[in-house]
């Protein structure tokens, strides 16, 4: 399966996007100044203003919800904090959704052909990601720094 650079290294494509700009520009452009501007633009813009003042107003209600104060107190303590672990968990989870999907069709009165094939991937996938929880948390932690 053919896939497109960008798609896979985002950073990487920015990147190669900002050289191709600063080097077609004449004077060369100076990349963080113009960053510098359209940041001051943005911060300065009534739009930002009212996304900020929204945002504010959400945060304010949300740090005085009691069902989220309920919450923290009942299942952030449950959460996994190692990134190993939430791979973990989001394998098996992924897991159990496709052995459920994949049970639940055998019930149906329609047996369209090859209904089983992105459940059976997704569960392969997802066990594979339950044995190699400890690669993957250590790929993700070198993408992330």
């Amino acid at each position: 399966m053919m896939s497109m650079p960008g798609l896979r290294r985002p950073a990487a494509t920015w990147t190669f996007l900002v050289d191709v700009v600063r080097a077609a520009t004449q004077p060369r452009a100076d990349v963080a100044w113009c960053d510098e501007r359209v940041g001051a633009l943005a911060a300065n813009s009534a739009i930002a203003r009212a996304l900020s003042d929204a945002a504010d107003v959400c945060g304010r209600a949300f740090d005085a919800s009691a069902v989220i104060a309920a919450y923290r107190r009942s299942v952030l303590p449950l959460m996994p904090w190692s990134i190993v672990d939430r791979v973990r968990a989001a394998g098996t989870v992924s897991a159990i959704a496709a052995a459920t999907t994949l049970v639940l069709r055998n019930t149906t009165t329609e047996h369209d052909p090859l209904t089983w094939v992105l459940p059976a991937v997704i569960g392969a996938v997802a066990v594979i990601a339950v044995a190699a929880a400890a690669p993957i948390a250590r790929a993700i932690a070198n993408y992330r720094s």
